[in-house]
């Protein structure tokens, strides 16, 4: 949450109070660089208003210059997803220390407006989310300067290169070449990890060969997100290992899952479904002997 956008954005006037409250709700989520990507569900169930106005007011915003929104490809089965950036001063949005890769077309399932957003009063007061669906901190990207946008109708549009957003600084170890195969997820790793722990991670050839492995396992395009994503998870047995690259590996696919869908699974979580698991099999198990008993099938219920 950043305070500091939530209250530019309860100064400004927007010209209806629903599209405010999106607003409001948007900085809530946003870092303070700006940038977060709720899905609009997650916003329509928050502001208590419709998906489709949601979209609609969105879609506003981006017209007014007051947002950006860019779309992020590698989810579940291909999916994208929305990233904003909250521009609340009329300018350039502040570098949010993480470039997402601007996809040309549409603006993943923003539909042309169908009719006026819902007007009139704001209803309740716009509250305060603190849901991990959108607070997540932003993946780290520092790599070679990619498309800038222009936003037209609400979609993001490639027009001229613009400078990387995260500055690699001059002691990182590892490749250089932001051309190698490995550099964009290594410096999203290397940097996640200088965050976190507080001083660099080891590079040597066996990191390089993992790293490489990670992305052919994942795919360029998702790799890098992964590999920040990584070092935000909370988990006894990651902590212990500082977070080591071979752990990444060893689970690539299950962590670009949680990843994807925003879903942290740690062995906490895996024993609490586990046991919820074990406790619906045990009743199962005890129904068909009370059936079997009185004479019923014991499949009766399965």
């Amino acid at each position: 949450m950043s305070m500091g956008l939530m209250v530019a954005a309860m100064k400004l006037r927007v010209g209806n109070p629903l599209r405010k409250l999106v607003l409001i709700k948007l900085a809530d989520n946003a870092s303070d660089m700006g940038e977060c990507w709720p899905s609009y569900q997650h916003i329509a169930d928050q502001c208590e208003i419709s998906k489709r106005s949601v979209m609609n007011h969105i879609t506003a915003l981006c017209e007014s210059g007051l947002l950006r929104k860019e779309i992020r490809k590698g989810g579940p089965k291909g999916n994208s997803s929305n990233v904003y950036f909250l521009t609340l001063d009329g300018g350039a949005p502040p570098a949010p220390g993480a470039v997402q890769q601007i996809h040309q077309g549409g603006a993943g399932g923003s539909p042309p407006s169908e009719s006026p957003a819902l007007g009139g009063s704001a209803a309740a007061a716009p509250r305060t989310s603190h849901s991990p669906e959108s607070v997540m901190e932003p993946v780290i990207e520092p790599i070679t300067p990619l498309a800038s946008a222009k936003v037209v109708t609400g979609q993001v549009v490639p027009f001229a290169p613009q400078q990387p957003r995260c500055e690699i600084p001059a002691d990182m170890p590892g490749p250089k070449d932001q051309t190698c195969k490995t550099f964009k997820a290594w410096a999203n790793y290397a940097m996640a990890y200088r965050k976190r722990y507080g001083t660099w991670p080891v590079w040597n050839a066996t990191v390089g060969g993992q790293l490489g492995k990670l992305i052919d396992r994942l795919g360029a395009d998702v790799a890098h997100h992964v590999a920040a994503y990584f070092l935000t998870i909370d988990d006894s047995r990651l902590i212990n290992g500082c977070h080591g690259i071979g752990d990444l590996l060893a689970k690539a696919e299950a962590y670009h899952t949680q990843w994807a869908t925003n879903r942290r699974i740690n062995s906490t979580t895996a024993q609490q479904i586990e046991r919820k698991q074990a406790n619906l099999t045990a009743g199962i198990e005890a129904a068909q002997r009370i059936m079997q008993r009185a004479g019923g099938q014991p499949n009766e219920f399965l």
